[in-house]
């Protein structure tokens, strides 16, 4: 797709890259994300990216990308996605209460990994998994499909990361250890797959901090956060496999997928 000729409807989020507009056309609803040309060297990389992974059922769809020249005449790239009219994972959290029951859990914790786990086969990092970076979609049987979003700042494995120096290379709350050493590898990935599974469960961010550069010395400490107590014995164990301190005893996203607790039904 080259283009979308059709109507802007609404603004559905801004960022740092730019806006997202949900566009209507004749036939169909699209989110389209925009930033200024000098700008898109992001989005550009993303829909490159996500070209990629076309046919994954748990990561967003892209149409292709356009630039368009606006009415003041500055030029801007635009990346044609999927729209998702449920909204995201944290928008889904706050409409039931905060908290999500363990047995609903499991199930999305699945697609998420199962997005994950396309991800890493293709040879990249997504580097920022967090549930507003999770799109819900509406599907058969009032049920729903979780898809992962935002690969801005995806890295291809083992690319160099252009920081140096301890800081953080995605959202805090959902970092690593050694990301924050600037290792970054699908064991960072994991990592906020349980942070996620922690949000869901408690509908808290997974860490208690008094600022940065608290939560930085925890994470070099080595320290996890905290597994919610009404847990189920296979939650737990699936979260320690998540936040193993060592990297390359961390499970990967396709061992995760024959954990008992995204397999077997709870109790």
């Amino acid at each position: 797709m080259e283009a979308v000729e059709g109507v802007k409807i609404r603004v559905l989020g801004k960022g740092s890259f730019g806006v997202v507009h949900l566009v209507e056309t004749i036939t169909q609803l699209y989110a389209v994300k925009s930033a200024s040309y000098a700008m898109s060297s992001s989005l550009q990389k993303e829909k490159e990216i996500l070209k990629s992974l076309v046919g994954c059922p748990n990561v967003v769809g892209c149409f292709g990308g356009f630039t368009s020249v606006e009415p003041d005449q500055t030029m801007r790239y635009n990346l044609i996605l999927e729209y998702a009219s449920g909204g995201t994972l944290l928008d889904l959290m706050n409409m039931k209460g905060g908290k999500i029951p363990e047995c609903e859990v499991k199930g999305y914790t699945r697609m998420i990994v199962e997005g994950v786990a396309d991800i890493h086969e293709r040879g990249y990092v997504h580097s920022d998994l967090k549930p507003a970076n999770i799109l819900v979609f509406p599907s058969h049987n009032n049920g729903i499909t979780l898809k992962i979003a935002d690969f801005g700042l995806a890295k291809q494995w083992g690319e160099k990361d252009d920081t140096s120096g301890l800081c953080f290379r995605g959202t805090e709350e959902y970092m690593s250890p050694e990301s924050i050493k600037g290792e970054m590898s699908g064991a960072l990935d994991v990592c906020s797959v349980g942070c996620i599974v922690v949000e869901m469960i408690t509908g808290k961010i997974p860490w208690r901090y008094s600022n940065l550069k608290d939560l930085m010395k925890k994470l070099l400490k080595g320290e996890t956060p905290e597994f919610p107590e009404n847990m189920s014995t296979d939650g737990k164990d699936f979260l320690a496999m998540c936040f193993a301190r060592d990297p390359n005893q961390r499970w990967s996203a396709n061992m995760l997928l024959s954990h008992p607790f995204i397999i077997n039904k709870v109790i």
